[in-house]
This record gives structure tokens, C-alpha cells and sequence, in this order.
């Protein structure tokens, strides 16, 4: 018997009724399983020509991407997502870590977002294009494809199901192997509080290379009963609500910026096929729960938090009956302890303290095993009181315990802060900014409803115009941009495990 894996899940469903249509987008519109079935046969005998053992995807939020995926499972490798939004070193470094040759993308697209360092790989033919592999499907080929679509044979596949990057936000990206095992777990008890019914239609419009889009929008839709909707660009408000309307989105997982900005061109009616809005990676404010309420008060709101080392979810908020801003409990199954810093005793109510995590969904090592070891053993007590250790992964998340049992996270040790879809590091930041000026600059930031300030205090006399210029130089993310500079006699020290920036916080204003 096979082990479980995407692959097996994925023929379960898609072998029901072949002749269902299984997604829609603005180019290829409706697409049934067959010819979806198909196309992974075709695309897997080109892959499988391909040395490497991983194949390494740099796609939007397309159909073209889950159709890769699969196609990689069945040419027995491994998909690697590639983020093409990062800076320019940490881009290189994820290529040279991986030691590959090429990178799978569509023509169209790299058009679309090519700079100066893209092109320059491109000019060492680093980059294979969809279109230049189907330009010439010899009839042997398609014959080929068409029996193995019928037969649906799948080979048994490598544990490790995706290789992603974190986004680099304290240091160099990170790369987390995933297993197929990870994943499954992972939806299935998302699922289960999720509540999807077999009509239900999710939207996706955000790319695949993190880890909630990779597993959420991408995977399950392919392992379960849903129907998918795709369009590619998250900053097209105006496309993706006419995409909601035409086609009777159910479900949609958005962070709360781009929600906010296909709110702000919608009218009740435009939205009243939705049942479900997830929104994640920041802080939900007041004046979307208030526009909610206003456009569709059926609407079910949750809030998940999550860790691409946790494949991605950790726990869930369905605001309906839950608390606003907060996180809401974890997940069913996932073993959850939340402990003091220095002692390692069990949480207090009102106080803050340290999330570790375990469970099949947690990855088990990062790509690089040089890296310093995220895990820590913790004494548990098991049957006929017994203790053992046990091996968490430590979050770096602080949380604050409510007398209910909510979680609200306060602080993160690291210092970030999340713009977006990213999470951008100040001390990323000040390492960048401290090469040109000297470790004389220090970066904080202060989060306000829907607005993010970044405050750079210095003790020179330097220009707010002459820092924005050097960030884009460095190939830093476009979302982080100093919004004023403040001169100080003296910058902060370091002291017991962080950053003490309290004065410079309390200068931040709005």
C-alpha cells in the first residue's frame, strides 16, 4: 500500500468525476480535470528530462503553478517556490544555495516583473520557459499523455513534499523542507473549523512561494473537493472583484490590506456570494470588522496565525464567536506550550510568555543544517506519570493569555513588523543602512490601524531622500519606506535579550 501523500489524495478526487470543472481563470477560463489531468501527464514527461532533483518555480497565483506541482510529483521531484519579490542578495543566495541550474517560469510573466539582477540571470539561460517547453508537443508525446491520464499511475515519492524560503526578515531567507505528511495534517484540521462545503469556491489571488498560500490556496484545492478561482495580481482591487461577482466566490483568503482595498470599490450586493473571509499576516483593525459588518453581516471572518515552519497554520479565529484580535486557540492536535523565558514554567494568566509548538505538521530541520537548531526539549508529563522530553519548536512569539484562554501576540523578540504580506525585520534594516552609515542609525516603527511608521534615529545629520535611495539600491522591499528621520545625542543599548526602544517608540507619532 502506498503511503499517503499529495499525490494519492490528489488522483482520489480528481478520479470521481473527471468531467467536473475544477477551476477558472481570466485566460484559460473554465478548465475540467481531464484536461487538467492531461497537462500534468505532458508537462511531467518534459520535467522528468530535467537533472535535478528539484524543480524550482517562480509563478504567480495562476493555474500554471498547482498544474507544475503536480506535474513535479509525478516526474518523482521536488517543487522548490521561488519568491521573486525578494532583494537582490537574498534572491541569489536561495540560487546558490540550491545549486541549481533553472528556474521554471512563464515568459509572460518574468516580463512582467524582470529588473536588472533578473535579467542578468537570464542572460546565463537560468530561466526555462513554459512557453518554449509546449512550443512543439510531438504527437508521441500527447499520445503518451492521454494513456497516462486514463491509467493514473503515480509513483512513490520522496518524503520532503516543498522546499520554501522564509522571507529573510531577520537574516538570509531560510530554506524549510516540507513533507507531504506536514501538509495534510495541516489541512486537514484547518479544514475541519474551516467548514468548506462541496459547492464552495475559494478565490486565489496571491502567489504561491509563501508558506499559507502554498498550502492553503494551492494544495488544498487539489487534495479536497473545491473548486478554485485564480487571478494574479493581488494589487488589481478592481479585477478581483468583478472575478467575485462573476463567478460566486464563497471563500477568500486575503491579509487585511488587500481586503481593505476591494472593499473600499465594493457594494453590498457585489459581495454577497461570500461565506468566508480568512485574513492573516497582520493585525486586523477596527475599521475592517466594521466594514464587514456593513457589506455582509453572513460574513464569517477568521483570523489565522501562522509560521512557515508549521506548514503554515498554528491556530484559527472565527471573530463570529470569538474575541476580535486575537489569535483564538490552536489548532486541534497541536501540542502547544507557552513557558517562561528563563525558568521554562507553565503559562500565568495576564502574563507573557514563549510559544513552542509540536506535531506532525512541524517541519523537521531546515535545508541548511548548519543553522542554529530551532527546537528545544521540553519535560512533559506522559500516562502513570511518567516525564520525558520532548523536542518543540520555539515560535519567538510572546503571547498574552487572557482569564478565557485567548492568545493575543504582544511582541516578537526579533523586532518586526508586518507590512503586507511581509514581514520586514528592523534590525534587517539597520544592518543595510549601517553599512553606509556606520552603525550610527537605528530603526524603529510604530503600527497605527492601517498605518505603518518607520522612524530611522540617528545621531548624524543625514537625508530622508539620500536613505530611500540607497534601501532601493540594496534591492530592499519596496514596501519598507522611512517615513522620517530624528536625531538623538545617542542611540539605545543592547540589554538582557532585546532591543530597549522604548524612548524612540514613544517619539513616533502620527
Amino acid at each position: 500500500m502506498k503511503k499517503q501523500t499529495i499525490l494519492t489524495l490528489w488522483k482520489k478526487e480528481f478520479c470521481k468525476n473527471k468531467s467536473e470543472n475544477f477551476l477558472w481563470d481570466n485566460i484559460l477560463w473554465i478548465q475540467n480535470k481531464k484536461d487538467f489531468i492531461i497537462k500534468a501527464y505532458l508537462i511531467a514527461n518534459y520535467i522528468k528530462n530535467i537533472k535535478w532533483d528539484y524543480i524550482w518555480i517562480m509563478l504567480p497565483s495562476v493555474w500554471s503553478a498547482s498544474l507544475i506541482i503536480i506535474a513535479t510529483y509525478l516526474a518523482w521531484k521536488i517543487p522548490v517556490m521561488f519568491n521573486w519579490t525578494l532583494w537582490k542578495e537574498s534572491f541569489k543566495h536561495c540560487k546558490d544555495f540550491s545549486k541549481v541550474e533553472n528556474i521554471l517560469t512563464s515568459k509572460n510573466f518574468y516580463d512582467k516583473v524582470k529588473n536588472n539582477f533578473l535579467e542578468e540571470y537570464n542572460k546565463e539561460n537560468t530561466f526555462m520557459f513554459l512557453e518554449d517547453l509546449l512550443k512543439n508537443i510531438s504527437l508521441i508525446n500527447k499520445i503518451k499523455a492521454f494513456i497516462n491520464s486514463k491509467l493514473m499511475l503515480i509513483p512513490n515519492l520522496p518524503e520532503t513534499a516543498v522546499i520554501l524560503f522564509t522571507s529573510g526578515s531577520e537574516n538570509l531567507p531560510k530554506a524549510v523542507p516540507l513533507t507531504h505528511t506536514n501538509l495534510i495534517e495541516n489541512i486537514k484540521w484547518s479544514l475541519g473549523i474551516f467548514e468548506l462545503k462541496s459547492d464552495d469556491i475559494l478565490l486565489w489571488f496571491l502567489p504561491p512561494f509563501h508558506s499559507f498560500w502554498f498550502t492553503i490556496n494551492t494544495i488544498m484545492p487539489l487534495i479536497t473537493w473545491l473548486k478554485v478561482v485564480y487571478t494574479p495580481d493581488p494589487n488589481d482591487a478592481k479585477t478581483i472583484l468583478e472575478i467575485i461577482k462573476h463567478t460566486s466566490v464563497t471563500a477568500i483568503t486575503s491579509t487585511p490590506t488587500f481586503l481593505k482595498m476591494i472593499m473600499e470599490l465594493a457594494s453590498k450586493d457585489d459581495l454577497r456570494s461570500l461565506k468566508y473571509v480568512v485574513v492573516w499576516a497582520e493585525k486586523c483593525s477596527e475599521e475592517i470588522f466594521k466594514k464587514f459588518s456593513e457589506l455582509s453581516p453572513n460574513w464569517i471572518v477568521l483570523e489565522w496565525y501562522w509560521i512557515t515552519e508549521c506548514s503554515p497554520v498554528v491556530s484559527i479565529n472565527p471573530i463570529i464567536w470569538s474575541k476580535p484580535w486575537t489569535v483564538w486557540k490552536i489548532i486541534p492536535n497541536l501540542d502547544c506550550k507557552i513557558l517562561d523565558l528563563n525558568s521554562r514554567n507553565e503559562i500565568k494568566i495576564w502574563e507573557q510568555w514563549m510559544i513552542y509548538v509540536s506535531w506532525n505538521s512541524i517541519f523537521n530541520w531546515y535545508l541548511d543544517e548548519n543553522i542554529e537548531s530551532p527546537f528545544e526539549k521540553i519535560w512533559i508529563d506522559t500516562e502513570w506519570n511518567w516525564h520525558k522530553l520532548k523536542l518543540y519548536y520555539k515560535t519567538w512569539d510572546l503571547w498574552f493569555l487572557d482569564k478565557d484562554w485567548f492568545l493575543t501576540i504582544t511582541w516578537r523578540l526579533k523586532r518586526f513588523i508586518k507590512i503586507a504580506w511581509e514581514m520586514i525585520s528592523l534590525p534587517f534594516i539597520e544592518w543595510i543602512l549601517n553599512k553606509k552609515y556606520s552603525n550610527n542609525i537605528a530603526i524603529e516603527a510604530l503600527e497605527k490601524d492601517w498605518n505603518v511608521k518607520i522612524v530611522l534615529f540617528t545621531t548624524e545629520n543625514i537625508i530622508l531622500e539620500e536613505v530611500s535611495k540607497y534601501l532601493r539600491e540594496s534591492w530592499v522591499s519596496n514596501l519598507v519606506k522611512i517615513s522620517e528621520i530624528k536625531i538623538l545625542e545617542s542611540l539605545p543599548v543592547l540589554w538582557t535579550w532585546k532591543m530597549d526602544y522604548k524612548v524612540m517608540k514613544n517619539m513616533i507619532s502620527f
